[in-house]
């Protein structure tokens, strides 16, 4: 377990140098935090044995990489300070870069943003009364090479000496000098973390000169802001209870309702299907009926007309009829006084 933890920032290291974007670089601590999850499943998931469900797991991942990548936002500013203008920069690009992450990294760097940060940064150091010589070497790793093989422990006034010096022995600071020896005689009676919290002074979740993965020491204050704290969420548990309960009972409430208006609606439904099939019905009766009245009307019609043809019929017999016994009865006249005229000619000729 302890090999696998020691590989831990040399592993983030890789990770960052080799996928590491302006975005990812533009990101503050807290919002790295917010995003951690996706982040640490994304680039780092099943690289460690650890458990990315628990606060602390995820907490040291996430300060690594912070750290990992303000160290090398920090490179590629500093090679990108050797240029005259961003004009130039961009002509050579960093060889750990591609160029599509050196234009995003240029225009980083100079966005207004940075810019001013980097201006305030710089006040923000100079106004420091000591300056560590530690380099890019983490106190945590001078204190891991400097811990007694035999016992496991360390003296902290010799560790803050270590980290503040430079190689001849020398100094950074008189106020270095000071709090040295504040350290070496409060060393002999407190604790590691009491002396670098006490001397140093105190910051929220951070031990200075240790850096955050040391828990500071707890103190009155931070027990009655605990004590409060867990009241708070008790409080808070059972407000979220209470409104839990409360919106369970509205949910119920809801689905009862709902269900009352699926009820009505089904038998509003029912009502209307059945007044459907009852005006189908009317419907169609009532064309049955107009389409019986219609034929009977059409039969009477038919008969009638057809009375009416046969009376025409029987008229136009008659009168053919009568038209046909005249001129029979003139043509047999005709005949008739034809043949006595012509019996006249001859029996009145012969006596003669």
């Amino acid at each position: 377990m302890k090999q696998k933890l020691k590989r831990i920032p040399k592993k983030v290291g890789t990770k960052i140098r080799s996928k590491v974007i302006a975005t990812l670089l533009r990101m503050r601590h807290r919002a790295i935090t917010c995003k951690n999850q996706i982040l640490i499943n994304n680039f780092f998931h099943d690289h460690f044995d650890l458990d990315y469900t628990r606060h602390e797991d995820v907490r040291t991942v996430v300060e690594t990489m912070m750290t990992a990548c303000r160290t090398h936002r920090n490179r590629m500013h500093a090679y990108f300070k050797k240029f005259p203008s961003k004009e130039a920069v961009l002509l050579k690009p960093h060889p750990d870069t591609t160029e599509e992450q050196w234009k995003e990294l240029c225009d980083l760097f100079t966005s207004e943003a940075f810019m001013k940060q980097s201006e305030q940064n710089k006040k923000n150091r100079s106004k420091l009364t000591v300056n560590h010589a530690a380099g890019s070497r983490s106190f945590q790793r001078t204190r891991a090479c400097m811990k007694n093989q035999e016992s496991g422990n360390i003296n902290p006034a010799e560790l803050y000496k270590k980290n503040y010096t430079n190689k001849d022995g020398i100094w950074t600071s008189e106020g270095a000098r000071e709090i040295y020896r504040q350290c070496d005689l409060e060393g002999k009676t407190y604790t590691e973390i009491e002396v670098y919290s006490e001397i140093l002074g105190k910051k929220s979740g951070y031990v200075r000169g240790l850096g955050r993965a040391v828990k500071p020491p707890p103190s009155s204050t931070l027990t009655t802001q605990s004590s409060d704290l867990q009241h708070q969420l008790a409080k808070a548990r059972d407000e979220i209870e209470a409104m839990r309960a409360a919106r369970e009972k509205d949910l119920q409430e809801f689905a009862k309702k709902q269900a009352e208006m699926e009820a009505t609606l089904r038998d509003h439904r029912e009502e209307q299907r059945v007044e459907q099939e009852r005006i189908r019905l009317e419907q169609e009766e009532r064309m049955k009926r107009e389409q019986e009245h219609m034929r009977v009307e059409h039969e009477e019609r038919m008969q009638q007309e057809q009375e009416r043809m046969r009376k025409e019929q029987e008229r136009l017999r008659a009168e053919i009829s009568k038209e046909l016994e005249k001129k029979m009865s003139s043509v047999m006249e005709k005949k008739m006084s034809d043949m006595s005229k012509r019996l006249f000619s001859q029996f009145g000729g012969s006596k003669r």
